[in-house]
């Protein structure tokens, strides 16, 4: 009986080591991962440099101010809680802009008026919503904004 029992205790001491040692083995390759998620490779690439007179620099994108457009966003405000399902998305921007409203549940194309004023009605699910609305103008212009909000069916 004694034996069995030393036996027992001695095989789950081993079990318990190899189990603790494959979790410590996991979270030390965890933390090792680069927090942009991407993947670290075993070996590190090696630099390459371009030949002289290349220019590397990536052309400038232009922005809102740049590209002469502006777009505010007056409702809802950014992170905004929400506890029904249709949310109205306002805003303004340049006059007769067509103005593209993308969010999970769907997408919607609606034109501001003569002052820049637009507004578009989403619908929204459970949990956060990245809504994306992008204006055009008509010499080609764009400005892009985005926005998070939050549906929850919990009493507040």
């Amino acid at each position: 009986m004694k034996k069995e029992v030393f036996l027992a205790i001695a095989i789950g001491f081993i079990l318990g080591l190899i189990i603790t040692f494959g979790i410590w083995t996991a979270n030390k390759s965890l933390k090792q991962l680069p927090t942009d998620g991407t993947l670290a490779s075993a070996s590190p690439s090696p630099e390459t440099t371009p030949p002289p007179g290349t220019d590397q620099t990536p052309p400038p994108v232009p922005t809102g101010s740049q590209s002469g457009m502006e777009l505010n966003i007056t409702s809802p405000a950014e992170d905004s809680l929400n506890t029904t399902s249709s949310l109205t998305i306002s805003g303004k921007t340049a006059a007769l802009a067509s103005v593209a409203v993308v969010a999970p549940s769907g997408e919607q194309v609606v034109e501001a008026d003569s002052s820049g004023n637009f507004s578009a009605k989403v619908t929204l699910e459970g949990g956060y919503n990245f809504i994306t609305i992008t204006a055009v103008d008509s010499g080609g212009n764009s400005v892009t904004k985005e926005l998070t909000a939050t549906y929850t069916t919990q009493k507040i």
